[in-house]
């Protein structure tokens, strides 16, 4: 097993047992979700494992004190991607490279 940030999966795991209880989070798409995991990560410290004996026991231990933080981080992180103006975001990328 390599190096893995269990941060990551943690992270995922809130976010989709967020998303099947948040209605304004029905159906977005892959981007979405990962500028929802990008900035809620860049929030929290990361939690190195290098073996999959370390994986199971950090994710036992680590998963009840973190969850708190990881939701708070994702309601920041939900509101200030679903805010922005993804058109106009594309626009001035567009322009810019034109």
């Amino acid at each position: 097993m390599s190096v893995h940030n269990l941060m990551e999966d943690i992270v995922k795991s809130c976010l989709k047992d967020w998303m099947q209880h948040q209605p304004e989070l029905a159906g977005v798409d892959e981007k979405t979700e990962s500028d929802i995991m990008a900035i809620v990560l860049n929030q929290l410290p990361a939690k190195y494992v290098s073996t999959m004996q370390g994986e199971v026991f950090a994710k036992t231990q680590l998963r009840a004190q973190v969850e708190t933080d990881v939701y708070r981080e994702l309601a920041y992180a939900v509101q200030k991607v679903m805010n922005t103006d993804r058109r106009s975001v594309l626009l001035n990328d567009n322009l810019a490279q034109g």
